[in-house]
């Protein structure tokens, strides 16, 4: 999913962030809060998920309090918009304090796992390199700016020439980014059609499409959205088209997770999953949950100027396809405690992982 951001829970911004915020009136905070709410509930494509008869009462005293905290002066708009889009229990619905360097404002909480307190050092780097002469190691810790293509088709290039036979794909610590980023991947385990061509709806508003218009999304999604005007949400033309034969380089492969994995990161695993027999899941823990609602549109409220992210799209089959609670879990749980290290090393893991494989 575009745009994301690593995954950082904030609660509380500190001193810096804060002397940067505008003074404004109380008329002008309204009218941020007011402004944020409607562009929500009119394009946020996980509204009628949250809301609904059993929650709705909820959702409006909530609402309302916040709004009436604002018009007292006790509160300001930035804390409000964040308070209200904590409600949603969406990680990806982020205000952003300041704009130069994004800090992100969030009454967002979902209890994780921290590596970094567990282990001497968590902090995975992109990896193409042997295990043994039948197991291949590639690091992906990102979908976004890096590991760039041009490093993703070298690592695949890599794992040809070393004329091994088993794959382990190691996602660990990747919180996601763009899922174009991961498809020559999904080229090289692809085994059938798994059903994941209809991944996404795109909540079809007047706003969303303009905002997909400038981002140069599929024009086939627009022409949707002028034909059937009436349709809430239009499944995304995204389908299996684009992906070549069989691969057989591979003749076994291993996706290695932990709870860091997030987002389009989750999509890789999600569809490799589902198209290849070949692949199966390793780790100790679930994903993260951080899948439901994606694709996230920017939009500046207009007084304070800080950045609003809201996902414009939603899983197919909510909420009978939700990982947002409970994330993905391995197929096989690996049985060692975390690894001391991992960087850019062949870990405990991935050796008992690659045993795995060759036995």
């Amino acid at each position: 999913m575009k745009r994301l951001i690593n995954f950082v829970l904030c609660l509380f911004v500190g001193v810096m962030a804060w002397a940067q915020l505008p003074e404004l009136t109380v008329e002008q905070h309204l009218e941020d809060y007011d402004y944020a709410v409607k562009y929500i509930e009119d394009n946020y494509s996980g509204f009628s998920f949250w809301v609904n008869d059993s929650t709705r009462s909820d959702y409006e005293e909530t609402k309302s309090r916040l709004r009436d905290e604002v018009g007292r002066g006790e509160r300001p708009c930035w804390d409000a918009v964040a308070a209200y889009t904590g409600w949603f229990s969406d990680f990806h619905m982020t205000l952003y304090v300041t704009i130069d360097n994004l800090t992100p404002y969030s009454y967002f909480h979902r209890e994780s796992i921290n590596y970094a307190e567990q282990m001497e050092v968590y902090n995975p780097q992109p990896v193409a390199c042997k295990v043994t002469d039948k197991t291949f190691l590639i690091r992906y810790p990102s979908c976004d700016v890096y590991p760039d293509q041009e490093w993703i088709k070298n690592s695949i290039k890599q794992f040809k020439k070393s004329h091994c036979k088993n794959l382990i794909l190691d996602v660990r610590g990747n919180g996601g980014g763009n899922d174009n980023m991961y498809y020559p991947y999904l080229h090289l385990l692809y085994d059938h059609r798994g059903g994941f061509f209809k991944t996404i709806e795109i909540r079809n508003t007047p706003q969303n499409m303009e905002y997909l218009k400038q981002q140069g999304w599929h024009q086939r999604i627009l022409q949707m959205a002028t034909e059937y005007p009436e349709l809430e949400y239009l499944s995304y033309p995204k389908s299996e088209i684009f992906l070549k034969k069989k691969d057989k380089s591979v003749k076994k492969a291993a996706l290695i997770i932990d709870n860091s994995v997030a987002s389009s990161a989750e999509n890789l695993v999600r569809d490799i999953s589902r198209c290849s027999n070949r692949t199966a899941i390793y780790g100790r823990d679930n994903t993260s949950g951080c899948n439901d609602f994606g694709n996230l549109s920017d939009v500046q409220l207009p007084n304070c100027r800080l950045w609003l992210n809201v996902p414009i799209s939603r899983t197919v089959g909510l909420p009978e396809n939700s990982i947002d609670k409970n994330g993905i879990a391995p197929d096989v749980r690996i049985p060692l405690p975390l690894p001391a290290r991992l960087t850019n090393n062949i870990d405990e893991w991935v050796i008992w992982v690659a045993g795995q494989l060759e036995n």
